[in-house]
């Protein structure tokens, strides 16, 4: 039996655990293997052949109940998870995301403006203003300006990215 008839029975198994119960067509197949079965033991081997196959039927639905069990808590487990992530990333400032650590969550809580100019980043960030400005004019660290009335500024979301990618600081979202 290869992986793809595996996986058609294993999905009818669970559609009629689902519905609760064997439909006629399910009950006749399982009458008809069971009664091809039997026919091919000896006589005397039929009821032990029966019983065994009653009591490993019993311990199939015992641990399909521990698997579901496990599955529902893990299930669960991975909902509630999600819920903190998606609760936490609520709580973040605008731009910031749920791999920011607590500095860069601090950064981008102070920033208050939609735009900046090289002076001012450089009082945010703490790097002198012609770094900054070289690494605009090189495209380096993802910096890009906007010019607005011949002052070239940089806009909060751009400002973001550059403290990422100059401190080396991969937040991750979603």
């Amino acid at each position: 039996m290869d992986s793809s008839e595996k996986k058609g029975i294993f999905v009818s198994v669970f559609l009629m655990a689902e519905s609760g119960e064997l439909t006629r067509t399910d009950q006749s197949e399982i009458m008809n293997a069971l009664i091809s079965y039997g026919r091919s033991l000896k006589p005397d081997e039929v009821n032990d052949a029966f019983k065994s196959i009653r009591l490993g039927t019993r311990q199939l639905l015992e641990q399909t109940e521990k698997c579901i069990d496990s599955a529902l808590d893990s299930v669960l487990e991975f909902n509630k998870a999600i819920e903190g992530v998606i609760t936490k990333e609520k709580s973040l400032p605008s731009g910031a995301t749920i791999g920011d650590d607590a500095e860069t969550i601090k950064f981008i809580d102070s920033l208050v403006k939609d735009a900046y100019n090289f002076s001012q980043a450089e009082k945010l960030i703490g790097i002198s203003r012609q770094t900054i400005k070289a690494h605009a004019e090189k495209g380096l660290y993802s910096l890009k300006t906007t010019k607005i009335s011949k002052t070239d500024y940089i806009t909060r979301e751009n400002l973001i990215r550059y403290y990422r990618d100059y401190f080396k600081k991969d937040g991750w979202g979603f």
